[in-house]
């Protein structure tokens, strides 16, 4: 049986806008206030968040070097108290047992059978000693919306070497594989039958190979590619155009507080943060597929509140034909639930 606690909900912050030519103002109803699900955490914490076909949302991040996760059954409005995915604290035995380890996590992802998926980083650090560093990346799957997982699988490493963090998203391929946006790197596809790994070269009209932090695909089939800029493809990754009308960045250090929201009518929505001392949550919104964005009318909801940014960043998923669900650290794990057309309106 789930366990719920109560949920708590700060005060009614208005939405405001910042906007370089343009203001304009959103609200938050009273029933769409923020919602805490972990209290005082602290690290690499990372939150992350999934929805499966009978709408639970799973929200998984990082507790005492294991990964944590938590459901909610009604859309947000409760959620299950955080229990330890208990496979992600195991050392795996490719990787030896060193004083310094953490448990550093990736991301949760909803695959196309319905099946719950998340990544993370075992990191062994004895570079102290004789220079021994790896950052084996693993994942595990739940068949049961998050009850039970699987034990702990590898994924490489190649070449001898551990493949590191996977950024904001894994994104299943039509064959089954899955395409990886790593930190250090190119993308990879990974084939959890075989094991194998094949690179997917992304070469950008500048010429260079970059790391991405997300891979998206909308439903019209274009492919966005996010680093400090963003590019498109067309043809299934062949080739790649800028996306010049994205809100780009001068490195990857800030790039990492940007997550991207494909919404079900084919409208696109990024959600970020700026620097160590953000406030709020910033919302911008493409209605062309990635083309343009409305990067003149930000909209910052709640401010006031010091909101974890960079790196991974606030992440949005889309709930229904009316609500997208952002989970956020700020001094917790928190949850808002906002109004599509407050953040993305047509």
């Amino acid at each position: 049986m789930s366990h719920l606690f109560q949920a708590v909900r700060f005060p009614t912050v208005l939405a405001l806008a910042l906007a370089v030519t343009h203001l304009s103002s959103a609200s938050l109803s009273g029933e769409d206030q923020p919602i805490l699900i972990a209290k005082a955490v602290s690290g690499h914490v990372h939150p992350s968040i999934g929805r499966t076909k009978d709408g639970t949302l799973i929200v998984v991040y990082k507790g005492a070097n294991v990964l944590m996760r938590s459901r909610s059954l009604d859309g947000g409005q409760t959620w299950e108290e955080p229990v330890a995915i208990a496979t992600s604290a195991k050392r795996p035995d490719s990787i030896r047992e060193v004083k310094i380890f953490e448990v550093y996590p990736g991301t949760v992802d909803v695959l196309p059978d319905d099946r719950v998926l998340v990544t993370w980083n075992y990191i062994a650090d004895d570079k102290a000693k004789d220079g021994y560093y790896e950052r084996a990346l693993l994942y595990s799957i739940s068949a049961d919306r998050g009850l039970t997982w699987s034990d702990q699988a590898l994924i490489g490493p190649v070449d001898g070497k551990h493949l590191g963090a996977v950024r904001h998203n894994v994104l299943p391929w039509s064959d089954g594989r899955w395409l990886l946006p790593l930190r250090v790197g190119p993308p990879r596809l990974f084939d959890p039958k075989t094991g194998e790994l094949t690179t997917f070269s992304i070469m950008g009209p500048d010429g260079n190979q970059r790391s991405f932090q997300q891979i998206v695909r909308t439903p019209k089939g274009t492919l966005l590619a996010m680093c400090p800029v963003m590019y498109r493809s067309t043809d299934e990754g062949k080739t790649w155009q800028l996306a010049e009308g994205f809100r780009s960045v001068t490195d990857t250090d800030t790039a990492e507080g940007r997550y991207l929201t494909v919404l079900n009518d084919g409208r696109l929505l990024v959600t970020f943060g700026v620097g160590t001392a953000n406030l709020g949550l910033s919302y911008n919104f493409s209605a062309d597929d990635g083309v343009t964005w409305n990067n003149e009318q930000t909209v910052v909801l709640l401010p006031e509140r010091k909101i974890a940014a960079r790196y991974y960043s606030a992440r949005t998923i889309q709930l229904d034909d009316k609500y997208v669900g952002t989970v956020f650290v700020s001094g917790g794990v928190s949850y808002l639930r906002v109004p599509i057309d407050s953040v993305a309106k047509k």
